[in-house]
C-alpha cells in the first residue's frame, strides 16, 4: 500500500513537471491550471489502473500454475466508476502445481487474497465425489490417507466454486 501511495505521488510529480517544462517550451501558453489538472488527472488514472489491474497482477505473482476459484467483485460508493464496472476487492485460488488427487480427492493449497490486506494460505482436501471440503491446518504430510479420514470436512454444494474448480480444472482424471 505504501509503495502505491509513493507511486502516486510521484506520477502526478512527474505530470505536473512535464507540463512545467511545457510550459517553458510554449512560452506560458498553457493556462494557469493545467499543471494542477495534469498532476491530479495522472494520479487519479493511475490509481484506477491499480484498482483493476490488482486481480490479474497478484494472479501473475502465484504462477502460471494457479487457478482463480472465485473473484469477489464490488461496487463501491465512494468509487463511483465501480457502478460501471464493479472492481476485484478478493479472490480465492488454487495451486495447481501443488495439487495431488487421491481417488477423487484433491489435494491443494488454496490463497485466499484481499486487496490492501494481507494474503493467506490454508491446505485443504476437495472430495469431488461427496462435495465436500476439509481444511488441513494440521497439515498434508506424510500419511495423506490418514490425515484425510480425520479431518474435520465440510459438506459443501455440487455448485460451490473452489469444489468446482479443483474437481474440474486440478483434478487428473
Amino acid at each position: 500500500m505504501l509503495f502505491e501511495f509513493i507511486a502516486t505521488l510521484s506520477l502526478g510529480a512527474g505530470a505536473a513537471g512535464l507540463v512545467l517544462l511545457l510550459q517553458k517550451f510554449t512560452r506560458g501558453a498553457l493556462p494557469r491550471f493545467a499543471m494542477p489538472a495534469a498532476a491530479g488527472l495522472a494520479m487519479f488514472a493511475f490509481t484506477i489502473w491499480s484498482e483493476y489491474s490488482w486481480a490479474a497482477r497478484s494472479m501473475a505473482a502465484l504462477g502460471p500454475d494457479a487457478v482463480v476459484a472465485r473473484a469477489i467483485e464490488q461496487k463501491q460508493v465512494w468509487r463511483p466508476w465501480t457502478y460501471l464496472a464493479p472492481v476485484t476487492t478478493r479472490l480465492i485460488a488454487l495451486d495447481g502445481a501443488k495439487t495431488k488427487d487421491f481417488d477423487g480427492t484433491v489435494v491443494t493449497d488454496m490463497y485466499l487474497l484481499s486487496r490492501w490486506q494481507d494474503g493467506a494460505v490454508v491446505p485443504v482436501a476437495l472430495d469431488c465425489l461427496l462435495n465436500r471440503r476439509a481444511d488441513l491446518f494440521a497439515g498434508h504430510g506424510e500419511d495423506i490417507k490418514v490425515t484425510l479420514q480425520s479431518a474435520d470436512w465440510l459438506a459443501v454444494g455440487a455448485d460451490d466454486p473452489v469444489l468446482r474448480a479443483a474437481c474440474d480444472t486440478l483434478r487428473s482424471d
